[in-house]
């Protein structure tokens, strides 16, 4: 994911202008990789191309997670409930192998609280995942 650049820092059009060469301002935002601002009525409204917002790869969050539990687990002041339900909003974009691999970290925890609920949800989601395969 890309930082936009200051507005300050960025080329501005008018609004009539973009409309008259629309294609050609286009071509160079994709071509150059950078943002402009669109000026109309008082108002700016920034384009720029569609990967700057591109998410991380999953396998990216994915690392993140496994690492947010294992520190929870670990930790005494840490946010048990909030990690919990961060994996359980994560679940459908979740690969089969990174589910199995997160059954077997939350089933080894100690302090089972909230990582049972945890477990079940990640073990409903495989179950979910190998009857559509």
């Amino acid at each position: 994911m890309k930082r936009l650049p200051d507005l300050s820092d960025m080329e501005h059009v008018s609004s009539a202008e973009f409309g008259e060469k629309m294609d050609a301002i286009l071509d160079r935002i994709i071509a150059d990789d950078i943002a402009m601002v669109i000026d109309h009525n008082s108002k700016s409204y920034v384009i720029c191309p569609a990967h700057w917002f591109d998410l991380p790869d999953m396998k990216h969050i994915e690392t993140l997670l496994k690492n947010a539990v294992r520190y929870a687990a670990n930790s005494e002041d840490s946010d048990r409930e909030e990690t919990v339900e961060m994996v359980r909003e994560f679940l459908p974009a979740l690969s089969k192998e990174f589910i199995e691999t997160l059954i077997q970290e939350t089933i080894q925890i100690t302090n089972r609280e909230p990582w049972a609920e945890l477990t079940s949800a990640l073990e409903n989601e495989l179950s979910t995942i190998k009857k559509e395969e």
